[in-house]
């Protein structure tokens, strides 16, 4: 879904139900997704020594008894799912959520900025009128390494589609 297709769905849900959805900021995505942690991934600074979410490992194979498997991934790892995973097949992090790292990338409500200058310091999203660029936050199923960590952030335009792609 593109973030111009997540939004009309907060507004669709907000006037069906009278109640006020919308997507998380960047800032509250970065906090649920850390859920206490300061590493450098939410579980840790190195590879997982369990299996948490759907991410790319070097174990994964695209299906039953195939040969392709990922070449960069996390070694020793295999969720058992190339590509996503039905919601919550792994378990909660820390603050009882699921699929916050993996599975797909989420927008969140944010125009990009290069930097955090002058940004909300109270968790309020960062919005400026006529932006085109917004955030994506997190990793999927197929992301690089360095796509999963805590404080890594994409640039898309509002009409951007991928099939590794979501919103909570």
């Amino acid at each position: 879904v593109s973030w111009n297709d997540a939004m009309a769905y907060t507004k669709w849900v907000s006037e069906q139900t009278g109640k006020n959805y919308r997507l998380l900021s960047e800032s509250e995505f970065e906090y649920v997704l850390r859920a206490g942690s300061r590493t450098l991934y939410p579980w840790g600074d190195d590879n997982p020594s369990q299996i948490i979410e759907n991410l790319t490992g070097k174990l994964d194979r695209n299906r039953q008894n195939s040969r392709i498997r990922w070449k960069k991934g996390f070694d020793k790892y295999n969720d058992q799912h190339w590509g996503p995973a039905p919601v919550a097949s792994f378990i909660n992090n820390q603050f009882k959520l699921n699929d916050i790292a993996g599975n797909v990338m989420e927008w969140v409500m944010d125009c990009w900025h290069d930097s955090y200058i002058r940004a909300p310091i109270d968790g309020r999203a960062w919005s400026n009128p006529g932006c085109e660029n917004h955030v994506i936050r997190g990793g999927s199923w197929s992301s690089a390494l360095d796509e999963y960590s805590s404080s890594h952030r994409f640039i898309a335009k509002s009409d951007y589609t991928d099939a590794r792609l979501g919103f909570r």
